[in-house]
């Protein structure tokens, strides 16, 4: 009679459960979920990237919650880290509405690198983000970085400076500095 109705899941706790955690205390950030999946003794990414792409095709706070998990990811994987997942063994686990997701937010990244190459904004070096061994200071470092090919490293700080002096937030997310 309605006593007993299941609430549907939150795109977090589809994530969570996903990943194989517990939900019973509630949802926790999606960047925790990231880097345990991430860690290349989970086991658990294919199963997490299958809830990204249903969440996807269901557009508005799934769609974000599953954006956002994604350029977590790949800000992540991007540090080159021993224990982690590299995007060569994540890219044949992408269905089609998650190599669009994915792809979208590799051209925004790449956009504001661009823009700050060309406007004299110095990058440092990714070198000292690989050198962080308490487990809670570098995943908070290696969630909010991406580590760049050529060894530098662009940021969230980079990103809300390009984002506030371009006009031009990340299309599926919205603006970094409102999150």
């Amino acid at each position: 009679m309605g006593l007993f109705k299941r609430r549907p899941s939150t795109p977090v706790k589809r994530l969570m459960t996903a990943a194989g955690l517990p939900t019973a205390g509630g949802e926790i950030p999606v960047g925790d979920i990231v880097m345990d999946v991430a860690r290349r003794s989970s086991g658990r990414v294919a199963a997490t990237l299958t809830v990204v792409e249903e969440l996807l095709g269901e557009g508005g706070d799934a769609a974000r919650a599953a954006t956002g998990f994604l350029e977590d990811l790949q800000n992540a994987v991007s540090h080159g880290a021993e224990d982690l997942l590299t995007t060569a063994e994540l890219l044949p686990l992408r269905g089609p509405r998650t190599v669009d997701a994915w792809d979208s937010l590799d051209r925004f990244w790449a956009d504001v690198v661009a823009w700050g190459d060309e406007n004299g904004v110095e990058l440092e070096s990714s070198a000292s983000l690989r050198d962080i061994s308490h487990p809670g200071l570098r995943a908070s470092l290696w969630l909010s970085y991406r580590s760049l090919p050529d060894g530098r490293r662009v940021g969230l700080a980079d990103v809300v400076r390009y984002e506030m002096t371009t006009g031009m937030p990340m299309a599926v997310l919205g603006p970094h500095s409102e999150r």
